[in-house]
């Protein structure tokens, strides 16, 4: 009896060795360590190098304020002032430009401007104070110069230039109140002034952003002084219906009607597109 439950006491133990051992290695078995291996990456820079344009075609249109006589008063137009020959009593204006640059040299910082331009002023463009009249002014305009450009292979550049300026300036006064000691039938005529050749000069400073290579925006200030040079005064005819720009003094002890030291000088504001010509991309692939 003995011999048989130490027997039995010897199996059981043996199976209990057996499951044991099988719950071990399956515990080892679930024990795993993975090493995962990643490509490295680099990052690969390329610059754009642009050269100067062979030539830049630029359009903008500008608003313009009067100066010095051109910037009558601010309750518009002054028939007394006009005949007097103390304004030309139109302060306000706007106006349109073309202009071509060519570079002279490689580097581009010095370029030659030829410009061409039309500028309309209205005394009734923003003041409506018309109950002595209105008058108006066109100016026709070219003129050639020079610029530097302090970034030229830059996407935004900066400049700075000089033009003299060539304008024929003509107007008319319409509605104009005439005092009687002018012994003109009626009270309001109608006074055209005819087209007068000026020298004059332009100077501007601005700046350029270059979308690509060909085309861009351009923006700045310019401030003119259209008749510097030629100044004249003239005798009106037609009864004092017509004149010339009359921009030179007469005798004071024999007034001349619109005659009087005026200056047609004006600041403006001008934006516009830029068009460039000839520019070749480079590209590098930096180290």
């Amino acid at each position: 009896m003995k011999f048989i439950s130490s027997k039995i006491l010897s199996f059981i133990f043996i199976i209990m060795l057996v499951c044991l051992s099988k719950e071990l290695h399956a515990q080892g078995v679930e024990i795993r360590v993975d090493t995962i291996f990643t490509s490295s990456s680099r990052t690969i820079k390329i610059v754009t190098v642009r050269s100067i344009p062979k030539f830049i075609l630029e359009f903008n249109a500008s608003y313009n304020i009067g100066a010095l006589e051109l910037s009558a008063h601010n309750g518009g137009f002054s028939a007394d002032d006009f005949m007097n020959g103390k304004s030309y009593c139109a302060r306000n204006g706007f106006g349109f430009n073309l202009t071509g640059k060519l570079p002279l040299g490689k580097k581009g910082n010095f370029w030659l401007d030829i410009i061409s331009g039309f500028t309309k002023f209205q005394s009734d463009l923003v003041a409506k104070n018309d109950s002595d009249g209105t008058v108006h002014y066109n100016n026709f305009n070219g003129g050639i110069g020079a610029e530097y450009n302090f970034t030229p292979y830059h996407k935004v550049s900066y400049y700075t230039g000089l033009n003299v300026l060539f304008s024929f300036i003509s107007g008319k006064a319409e509605n104009l109140k005439q005092p009687n000691v002018f012994r003109i039938a009626g009270n309001r005529i109608d006074v055209k002034i005819n087209s007068s050749f000026r020298i004059g000069y332009t100077l501007f400073a601005g700046m350029a952003y270059a979308f690509d290579k060909n085309f861009g925006v351009n923006m700045g200030l310019r401030f003119t002084h259209a008749n510097l040079l030629l100044k004249k005064m003239e005798q009106p005819t037609n009864e004092n219906t017509v004149t010339g720009l009359n921009d030179y003094p007469s005798n004071p002890d024999n007034h001349v009607i619109y005659s009087g030291w005026k200056q047609f000088a004006y600041a403006s504001a001008y934006l516009g597109f830029s068009y460039f010509f000839g520019v070749k991309e480079t590209k590098y692939k930096l180290p």
